[in-house]
């Protein structure tokens, strides 16, 4: 039977009965007391069979409804976010920290009579910068970056093109976002056009190369990638221009090079500078 509570109740009738019918002959047609004893002892059974009932319904009802996803399924079907590898050598916080500080410090005294190196501004002109010449490259074409840069970095960069028209391949980068611009060196010693200033330009974007006649990848994969650069930036009459791109291996070779400052500069910069700042710097 589908449900062992009715059987139950079926059976204890069936046995209580022939007493009720002694109990009411014995009693002389009175209120049986066998009655209330079996009142009182079916009133568990009941309530059991009641709420047995019930579960069943819900059941019922619930196995018609959708059932929503646990927090491990969600978690399990939610779409992953895109992967993002790193490509190159990654340059240690570590080993620039100390830089770094004293680069900041030296770009915030000398913004304060000239503000080509105010941070915020240096920060926006290497960020712009970078963009642009990554869809030049892309492009294949110099056109719009021929004032940015400077004649010997025009120069490299057409090279870089000339050699992807031969290949007839396109180096994607697509939509190139700039995570971080470290200042990891500034001189700025007498004269503006011997200033400079060079950032490591953290950056995602992908990296391939593409057959221009058939579109399909031909080197690398269509994977995003961090990655980044050093970016060295001259002063010219009107903006900053990008003079030097170098890769993360030069590392040592940028270190080496000690922040530059006029003479003057220097003197009035060491009487509030940190000790630690001032090995990072000489005057010139």
């Amino acid at each position: 039977m589908r449900h062992p509570f009715v059987l139950a109740l079926v059976v204890f009738v069936t046995a209580v009965t022939p007493l009720f019918a002694q109990d009411e002959k014995e009693s002389g047609g009175g209120f049986p007391i066998l009655w209330c004893v079996c009142g009182v002892a079916c009133f568990p059974l009941s309530v059991m069979i009641f709420w047995y009932f019930l579960g069943s319904f819900l059941q019922e009802y619930v196995r018609g409804q959708k059932a929503e996803k646990s927090l491990e399924e969600i978690v399990r079907d939610a779409p992953r976010k895109q992967q993002v590898m790193f490509k190159g050598e990654k340059v240690p916080d570590w080993k620039i920290a100390a830089r770094q500080r004293a680069t900041k410090a030296i770009l915030k005294f000398l913004s304060y009579t000239d503000n080509w190196f105010e941070k915020k501004y240096a920060a926006d002109v290497a960020d712009e910068a970078f963009r642009l010449v990554k869809e030049a490259i892309q492009a294949r074409s110099i056109q719009g970056i021929e004032r940015r840069v400077t004649e010997g970095c025009l120069e490299e960069i057409r090279t870089e093109i000339k050699k992807l028209r031969k290949a007839r391949e396109i180096h994607v980068f697509g939509r190139v976002e700039v995570t971080d611009v470290d200042f990891v060196h500034v001189e700025a010693p007498t004269g503006k056009e011997n200033h400079t200033f060079t950032a490591l330009i953290s950056a995602k974007s992908r990296d391939f190369f593409e057959d221009e006649e058939s579109g399909e990848v031909a080197r690398g994969d269509k994977k995003m990638y961090a990655y980044q650069e050093f970016w060295t930036f001259r002063r010219s009459e009107k903006r900053w221009l990008v003079e030097l791109i170098r890769p993360t291996t030069d590392l040592e070779f940028v270190l080496e090079e000690k922040n530059v400052m006029a003479k003057i500069d220097l003197q009035e910069f060491s009487k509030d500078a940190e000790p630690e700042y001032l090995k990072e710097v000489v005057a010139k």
